[in-house]
């Protein structure tokens, strides 16, 4: 992948076609927003199976697991991830680094299924996942490992971090690995890994805050068609495609708004896709009492 495409410099192009008014309210209406969507509104959410675990170690596997997984309705990811997690047991960080064989693991796990992925592409993971442990330590200890601070953004680290638990698969790997891990060389928007990270570095609620060896203005906004869909409406997304420049260049313009911490604003976009209150359809009972409504491209009146 060209470096360019990796490159936060200058906010990208977009940014400066946004008055300067509309860019005022924008910015106040999101810093409302985010205020608005907090650990109480956390349901459903992938995170939730992550956040009932006290070791970081064990928040990493658990973690990983559900981002990998979240795609769909989220009340089915939580309820699968659940179930992953439950017959895993009390410390999914133990058992990859004791117990896992993807033998007994083809067993423990032979009834699983979430939506085209079943027990055989579960394992694959697991397998990469117990390398890494086993070699490593902990999920952590390799991403630090191919982590560089001076990246300007994650994006490197990742492809570095994917390629590395790929290549504890074997050769005959599922090619489903390449999409419950995806990398930012592939050109994919890497949703799930993307909100992976998120939850990792992030230092406010409902993020874990544990990477602190990664800065969050490194961070990529994990765009999800929520994201892609109410990003546009709002101006700040002009590209059709969810991929990695749509996530790369709509990163740069909340950078304009926090330089610091630019997907801050993830959480609460999204909430608004997951909790129905924005979708395809316009609905005038949720446009008008929206935080965005003066914001959006396409208010009701």
């Amino acid at each position: 992948m060209k470096r360019a495409s990796l490159t936060r410099g200058s906010p990208h192009a977009v940014a400066h076609r946004i008055p300067i008014r509309k860019r005022e309210i924008l910015r106040a209406s999101l810093d409302e927003l985010v205020e608005t969507y907090d650990i109480s509104t956390l349901s459903p959410d992938p995170l939730e199976a992550v956040r009932k675990y006290d070791d970081p170690r064990d928040r990493e596997v658990a973690g990983l697991l559900a981002a990998a997984f979240a795609y769909g309705r989220a009340d089915i990811i939580v309820r699968n991830v659940s179930s992953i997690l439950e017959a895993i047991g009390s410390s999914p960080h133990e058992y990859l680094e004791r117990e896992f064989t993807p033998a007994e693991a083809r067993v423990r796990f032979r009834s699983f299924s979430h939506r085209f992925h079943k027990a055989r592409d579960l394992v694959a993971l697991l397998t990469c996942l117990a390398g890494a442990i086993r070699e490593h330590g902990s999920l952590g200890a390799l991403f630090a490992s191919v982590h560089d601070r001076r990246d300007v953004d994650v994006g490197p680290s990742l492809a570095r971090f994917a390629r590395a638990l790929h290549s504890y698969a074997g050769p005959r790997a599922p090619r489903s690995l390449g999409f419950l891990v995806s990398s930012p060389d592939d050109g994919s928007a890497c949703k799930r890994m993307n909100l992976f990270l998120r939850w990792m570095v992030r230092r406010t609620s409902p993020d874990l805050g544990q990477w602190t060896f990664v800065d969050p203005s490194q961070l990529v906004m994990p765009v999800d068609t929520h994201v892609h869909r109410i990003s546009t409406f709002l101006g700040l997304n002009r590209r059709k495609a969810a991929d990695w420049k749509t996530a790369r260049a709509l990163t740069d313009v909340l950078a304009t708004f926090d330089p610091d911490d630019p997907v801050r604003y993830d959480f609460a976009i999204c909430r608004l896709g997951v909790l129905s209150l924005c979708s395809r359809k316009r609905l005038k009972e949720n446009c008008d009492v929206c935080l965005l409504r003066d914001a959006c491209r396409f208010p009701v009146t």
